[in-house]
């Protein structure tokens, strides 16, 4: 499975649109080429805007 359609797939598991970690705002469909998808260790899912990641990780 692409990296791209996992992403899609749990983009859409969620029951309300995910959060970007960073900014705070709410991630749309149409900006999941601009979006990162991380799935930590404890299974947390974590949506954020490639132009976030500075604000989460330093």
């Amino acid at each position: 499975m692409r990296l791209d359609t996992y992403k899609e797939k749990k983009f859409h598991e969620q029951f309300e649109p995910p959060v970007c970690a960073g900014c705070g705002k709410t991630i749309a469909e149409q900006e999941l080429s601009d979006v990162e998808y991380v799935r930590t260790k404890r299974k947390t899912d974590i949506f954020f805007h490639r132009d976030c990641k500075n604000k989460i990780w330093r």
